[in-house]
């Protein structure tokens, strides 16, 4: 009898992890630190960057505390930038980027992996305030695949102590292909030595691309719905940097995504401080994310994150505090982010860069 109550409790929690993965298949990764890998963002942040190239990586590990298989999702980019003019300091610049990003549910092994090449040209409005307007497209390739073997089904249970039966359902092809496209665009202005502001706006998933898994399959199964498609997302940023100093830059940014019938606002600073030598410096902050879903609109995430810059290269960290956790009592549903970031030829011309930098 206990036997029977704990397999049955394993296929409870397996279908809610189902259901959950479900709701969230139409919805993209979203990481805290969003300006390591920026073209996840917006694609028109490809190459505006100060020097003349740039990689980053983050790694995200999700609620490892209550399920135990948790969420992984790895994201790694790189980007060149290329001044059209080589004889100004200041000129139209282009900028080119290739953009990986897995993503794992590992109780079930779905798999989903994308890779993006992306392009962006930088408009000089103003020499005199360094002020860019780019746009910029992106061209992305997903797979993705699932081990039905990880899967339990209600007529495997032997109506005794195990799932140990044969299964009668009817699996579509594991491996999942398509293509998608984004656009954005991207102000950027320096007007003092001590103020930069930045403001972009991109669509993702313009194609808005079937990721059923039915969709290839053979003689489905009519009364299963073979579209399942992959919504549009609207991601709005704003960035400010302030030098307070000669050691303290503050950094206060927003980040708006809309997806489907979910909406996230996050708020949050960031403080860069430069230690001696004004080469390396100590970078901390702080994120509040709200979210406005068929729930209706509540907190979501407390986020501090901390880095260390070492001249080109930054490390940081982030933890992800569950705020409904409070409200619902469940636990363990935070997550961790670790990330890396180096500029080559690094070049700071004042207290904003050419894109926020953490």
């Amino acid at each position: 009898m206990k036997k029977m109550k704990y397999s049955i409790t394993i296929l409870v929690a397996l279908l809610c992890s189902i259901y959950s993965i479900n709701q969230a298949v139409s919805q993209d990764v979203n990481f805290t630190q969003f300006y390591v890998v920026p073209y996840q963002i917006n694609p028109a942040l490809t190459g505006s960057i100060d020097g003349t190239y740039r990689v980053g990586m983050v790694y995200k590990d999700q609620w490892r505390g209550g399920i135990d298989n948790p969420y992984t999702s790895t994201a790694v980019g790189g980007e060149v930038k290329f001044d059209l003019d080589s004889k100004k300091k200041f000129s139209n610049r282009a900028g080119l980027g290739l953009f990986f990003m897995n993503d794992q549910v590992n109780a079930i092994a779905l798999n989903t992996s994308q890779i993006s090449l992306s392009g962006a040209y930088h408009m000089l409005l103003s020499k005199d305030t360094k002020q860019y307007l780019g746009i910029g497209a992106q061209m992305s390739i997903f797979q993705r695949n699932i081990n039905y073997d990880q899967l339990v089904f209600g007529d495997e249970f032997n109506e005794l102590d195990a799932f140990s039966e044969a299964t009668a359902e009817v699996f579509p092809p594991n491996n999942l292909g398509f293509f998608d496209l984004s656009v954005g665009l991207n102000y950027h202005i320096r007007a003092t030595q001590s103020q930069a502001f930045f403001a972009g706006v991109a669509l993702h998933h313009i194609t808005t691309p079937n990721v059923s898994f039915y969709k290839n399959q053979n003689s489905p199964n009519p009364a299963i719905d073979l579209n399942s498609q992959l919504n549009a997302r609207l991601v709005a940023h704003i960035s400010f940097d302030q030098k307070l100093g000669d050691r303290l830059i503050l950094s206060p940014r927003t980040l708006v995504q809309v997806q489907g019938d979910d909406t996230e606002v996050r708020l949050g600073t960031n403080v860069k401080y430069f230690l001696d030598g004004y080469v390396n410096a100590l970078h901390f902050g702080t994120y509040f994310s709200m979210i406005d879903n068929v729930d209706g609109f509540s907190p979501n995430l407390l986020s501090p994150l901390l880095g260390f810059q070492l001249n080109n290269f930054l490390i940081g960290i982030s933890y992800d505090v569950n705020m409904r956790q409070t409200f619902s009592g469940t636990r363990g549903l935070n997550s961790f982010e670790l990330s890396f970031r180096f500029h080559g030829e690094y070049f700071n011309e004042s207290a904003g860069t050419a894109c926020p930098e953490f």
